[in-house]
């Protein structure tokens, strides 16, 4: 495939802004297909790297039409670069893979895949709305994460999944007002935003959410559902998502997740059960009218300060337990272990930090993990001679030796200022 030399012919182009402009003197060689002008400097690039990266964008041009059933009206323009450096030199820092300027205008380097940019000129030709407020920032890059499907080979929901197991999944609210800020540690917004915005296509449709994109302070009008429910509903959907062990891993990693994985023989080890969903014989607790068994689930709400359940039975030291349980609402959910009168271990999930100790000291704490409010979760927390590990959704998110009492006791679980509802309750000897 050869280009032309156009020179400056293009510099004056309506369509360019004035940095295209400028790009245009230096990347002056143009190959021209139906709907995708490439720009780029005559040298650069071979035959094969040039016919391969025009194939690609051509067919990325035709997958995003299909995606987002609409038929792009005019022609638009890629400018290639030969590398990272070219492009960070000759935009001077605008950027050093891809981003897009104007109304038709992208900017990528040579082997850079996807329809990422492409979906930000293309969204500018979604139907108008009367009176509407126009795309935030969070809906602008979801929807062009979403339509790539995935990063780095892990599709977006199973980033988002990850995150939400690992207690690192943001409310929307807050990041939506602080986009792309806000997010927490290891956590990319994007992914975020995409897994949302793809579960939006996936239940309502690609025509709806293009309304909703034009008009992104009206989730209500235009789905007929408001935003916190659609978030609640959203949440829900990644709980049930199964994602490939090589991701999970990918994802922690990223995380800066990389404890030992829930032992096999803890996740399944048979033990006493104190509770699954039929009776609450096998508890005590501190305030009956706060504990009650209701439709197969044990719910603790509270008001106030930590209102507690206890196991009846007398434990060893060295004893793990495991909850299937989701806050509700408010402030903390606390586990315990070890329990006399006074004295016992913790684990605390508040919605600020997860932490671990032997009581009122020695609070060990994981400020990058926070329980997913209203998401059922999977907790397990063993001591075994003083170590404590601690577990969310069979991730490790504490390990720390020499942190926890050694001493027989009860185990338990308190609810603070909130509501917790509790599937399943289990003691086991690690």
């Amino acid at each position: 495939m050869s280009g032309t030399e156009v020179g400056g012919q293009d510099a004056g182009a309506d369509w360019a802004t004035d940095f295209d402009r400028r790009i245009l003197q230096e990347l002056a060689a143009v190959v021209e297909t139906e709907h995708i002008v490439f720009h780029y400097r005559a040298g650069d690039l071979s035959e094969a790297q040039l016919t391969e990266d025009v194939a690609a964008n051509v067919a990325y041009y035709a997958e995003l039409e299909d995606k987002l059933r609409m038929r792009y009206q005019g022609r638009i323009h890629v400018f290639l670069y030969r590398d990272k450096e070219d492009m960070n030199t000759r935009t001077e820092g605008a950027g050093d893979i891809a981003f897009s300027t104007g109304t038709v205008s992208v900017h990528q380097v040579r082997d850079f895949r996807g329809v990422h940019e492409l979906t930000h000129i293309f969204a500018l030709q979604f139907p108008e709305v009367a009176d509407a407020a126009g795309p935030d920032p969070f809906l602008t890059e979801g929807l062009a994460t979403a339509m790539a499907e995935s990063d780095q080979n892990v599709p977006v929901h199973s980033w988002a999944a990850v995150y939400q197991r690992a207690g690192r999944l943001p409310a929307l609210d807050a990041l939506r007002c602080s986009f792309p800020e806000g997010a927490p540690p290891g956590v990319h917004p994007y992914h975020v935003a995409a897994s949302f915005v793809l579960y939006l296509v996936e239940r309502f449709g690609i025509e709806t959410v293009k309304a909703y994109y034009r008009n992104s302070t009206e989730a209500g009008l235009v789905f007929g559902v408001t935003l916190p429910r659609l978030e609640r509903d959203w949440r829900e959907s990644l709980e049930r998502i199964e994602v490939a062990p090589e991701h999970v891993a990918h994802v922690l990693d990223r995380l800066g997740l990389r404890g030992d994985p829930l032992p096999a023989e803890w996740a399944h080890a048979e033990g006493t059960v104190l509770f699954d969903g039929s009776a609450l014989d096998a508890l005590a607790p501190d305030e009956p009218g706060r504990w009650t068994l209701r439709d197969g689930v044990l719910v603790g709400s509270h008001d106030g300060p930590w209102t507690a359940i206890h196991s009846r039975q007398v434990f060893g030291a060295d004893v793990g337990v495991r909850l299937r349980l989701r806050l509700v609402a408010g402030d903390a959910v606390q586990v315990r272990l070890n329990r006399t009168p006074g004295h016992e271990s913790q684990a605390i999930f508040a919605r600020w930090c997860t932490y671990m100790s032997e009581g009122e000291d020695n609070f060990k704490p994981n400020e990058g993990v926070k329980i997913p409010p209203g998401v059922w979760c999977d907790i397990v927390f063993a001591n075994t001679g003083g170590r404590g590990r601690l577990y969310l959704n069979g991730i490790q998110v504490l390990d720390h030796e020499d942190v926890l009492l050694r001493q027989e006791g009860q185990v338990g679980l308190c609810v603070e200022r909130g509501v917790v509802e509790v599937a399943s309750f289990t003691v086991f000897t690690p």
